[in-house]
């Protein structure tokens, strides 16, 4: 027992002979502050109980969110995988339309080359079948002309 509370009872013992009401007080007042101090006790233990399975919680919270953004993280590098897939086709099928571009460039420059070399021959040509059709009319205005004189230089017939 509490060295005060004996101490304290036996006051009391004494103060009853001695017609004292002072132990009464003394021993409630050690009794209090035992029943304060279980009290302080027991309220600590109830706090770290609190504090553990606060502490549990916090990790539970922590694991789950953890899971979730590893998760999401995952979700989210499979679409980057995929979208810099495409992003390669998309590059390697401009490459390819450039270079196709180019080529058609080049297609059209020698095919606008040849269109006018054509046509200039084409003006050549016409301009020597003019000169020859002139040729010709003016070969044929000749055999007229030949023709209309031997008709004239010939004796008629008997």
């Amino acid at each position: 027992m509490d060295p005060a509370v004996v101490t304290g009872l036996i006051a009391a013992g004494a103060g009853l002979v001695a017609g004292g009401g002072v132990a009464v007080p003394i021993v409630t007042h050690v009794l209090s502050r035992r029943q304060r101090t279980a009290q302080e006790a027991q309220t600590a233990a109830q706090t770290k109980q609190l504090e553990a399975q606060t502490a549990l919680l916090r990790q539970d919270i922590y694991q789950q969110l953890t899971s979730d953004l590893r998760a999401e993280l995952e979700r989210v590098q499979l679409s980057l995988r995929a979208t810099s897939q495409e992003a390669e086709q998309l590059r390697t099928r401009v490459v390819d339309l450039e270079s196709r571009v180019a080529q058609l460039t080049r297609a059209e420059a020698q095919a606008s080359q040849e269109l006018e070399r054509v046509q200039r021959e084409r003006d050549q040509l016409r301009a020597e079948l003019a000169a020859r059709d002139a040729t010709i009319a003016e070969l044929r205005q000749q055999i007229t002309d030949l023709r209309v004189q031997a008709a004239l230089i010939q004796p008629p017939a008997h």
